[in-house]
Formats: C-alpha cells, structure tokens, sequence
C-alpha cells in the first residue's frame, strides 16, 4: 500500500469557494496555490464542514464573531464536528499523522489568528443602521467560534494540532509551503 499517511483539515470554503457568503471569493473554485501542492506531495485533504452554509444557509448575510457566538451556532458546530474529531482520534491512534488545521483569517467562524468583530443590531431599514453597522465591522485578533469549538473539542480529548490560516486578503503570498512553515513551528 502507498498511502502517505498523513492529512491535513482544511476550512471547507478553501477547497469550495461556492460556500463562501455572496460576494465574497478571489478565486474561481479552490484556492490552488495551497491545495495542488498538497496533492502533489501526497498529503490528504480533510475538509471540514462549513458550518455558516449548514447552519444559515446559501442566502446568508455576512455576520460577525458576535453574531455567531451564541449556543445555537456553537450546537451546530459541535454536531458537525463530532465525527471529525472521533475519526482525528482514530487516524491518530492507527499512525496517521495529522499536520494541521488550515482556517481562513477574517472568518467569523474559521478565523484562526484574526476575525471579524462588530455588531450594532437593529433594523437596516433606520436611517442610519446601515451604515452604522458596517463603521462597527473590524478586524481584530481572536479565533472564530468554528474553530474556537473545534480546538475546545480535540483538547477535551487530549489532542494538540497546530493551527494557522490563509489570509485571503493577501492571496499573492498563499504557498502550503507558508502555511506548513506556521504549523510546524
């Protein structure tokens, strides 16, 4: 058998931008520059669910951190990710080796270094909602809830992985080779 025996968990939307909120996306399907590479060294894919699609459907409007951490949205991520982590444990066990968790900074949910704070609330139809809203939208530093749960769920089993994300606002610089540097580290 010539199985490599190792992996990768990568946010869904990097292999799926379909997945991502409308009007989002720099790239056509999946992010090349870091997924051919690992199908050329021979490192497996995992891609994780995309909870904000599962959760609030293709329709959905950008949200923030604070609009996603409530115990509804943390429930749902838990579901989607119980099985993950039941077969992260078993490939562990069985000798696979597990490189890494790859998220998308900026996400309110797959954030991994920085995410998307800001939340004002109210109806868009006021005559400054809208645009009172979107001055409170920030990037900051902080895990999405998606991945907050996820590293909750592997340390309750006594599992580390290293983390690291892609910033999709700088897609000149994505490699996996600079994604691998982060999670090796």
């Amino acid at each position: 058998m010539n199985r490599s025996r190792r992996y990768v968990l990568i946010s869904h939307c990097l292999l799926n931008v379909n997945s991502k909120v409308d009007g989002y996306g720099l790239y056509p399907g999946a992010l090349e520059p870091l997924v051919l590479p690992l199908i050329k060294s021979g490192i497996g894919i995992f891609q994780l669910p995309c909870p904000e699609a599962t959760f609030a459907g293709a329709r959905r409007w950008g949200m923030t951190v604070e609009q996603y951490d409530i115990p509804a949205y943390r429930r749902h991520s838990i579901s989607l990710l119980e099985h993950v982590v039941d077969q992260v444990e078993d490939d562990l066990a069985n000798g696979v080796s597990i490189l890494g968790v790859v998220g998308v900074d900026g996400s309110p949910s797959c954030g991994v270094d920085c995410t998307c704070y800001g939340y004002t609330g109210g109806m868009i139809g006021g005559s400054d909602a809208v645009a009172r809203s979107l001055d409170s939208v920030k990037m900051g530093p902080g895990r999405g809830v998606f991945m907050k749960v996820l590293s909750e769920m592997l340390e309750e089993r006594g599992i580390v992985l290293p983390f690291a994300a892609v910033d999709e606002e700088s897609l000149d610089g994505i490699s996996w080779e600079s994604i691998e540097k982060r999670l090796s580290v």
